[in-house]
């Protein structure tokens, strides 16, 4: 009776856990987000930035979406420049949040920018992730913050916000790597 116990036991925390080829057997899958390219350039005294980011949701995360359950999308970007002791300045952090939806009725794709609380709408997740991931002429830092004789440089990466999920899908996606999208930090010199 004991023997069953645990092997019941165990069978029950490998498939909570993934074991057994769903979860961590895919940890070193390749991430769904991919930041290919960023640039910053000056204008009007303001360094403003263009980025383009490959989003690309697993199944169960568009499934999530399609049943009704938002999802929520982050982009981080930071400046900074390189100091002679300890860690580089930070001069700027800036976090720009997305959430996914989707709008049974219509069959459309909502994406709201929570920074600014303005709404498009789209036929395919695609072209909704497409736009998520073309970041066009955003303020960074004022040009006037820079240090002269210093390099700094930008890094922006994009992730997938699991802590805004609700209660039972966040147990489900903290213990599936289905759930763990998010790409490398991407560093680029700002001239």
């Amino acid at each position: 009776m004991k023997q069953t116990r645990s092997l019941i036991f165990g069978i029950l925390l490998m498939a909570m856990f993934g074991f057994g080829g769903s979860g961590w057997a895919r940890a070193e899958k390749a991430s769904g987000f991919e930041v290919l390219s960023a640039q910053a350039k000056p204008l009007d005294h303001v360094l403003r930035m263009d980025a383009n980011i490959r989003l690309g949701l697993s199944e169960p995360v568009i499934e999530a979406v399609r049943s009704g359950v938002p999802q929520i999308i982050t982009i981080e970007m930071r400046v900074k420049c390189q100091r002679d002791y300890l860690w580089d300045q930070e001069l700027a952090a800036l976090n720009l949040r997305y959430e996914l939806s989707y709008h049974a009725l219509s069959g459309r794709y909502i994406v709201t920018t929570l920074n600014t609380r303005s709404r498009a709408s789209y036929a395919t997740l695609g072209e909704a992730l497409f736009n998520i991931g073309s970041i066009r002429d955003f303020p960074l830092v004022d040009v006037g913050l820079l240090p002269r004789k210093r390099h700094c440089y930008g890094e922006i990466r994009a992730a997938l916000d699991i802590e805004s999920l609700p209660t039972p899908i966040k147990l489900t996606a903290y213990t599936h790597s289905d759930w763990w999208l998010g790409s490398d930090w991407l560093t680029w010199p700002i001239q």
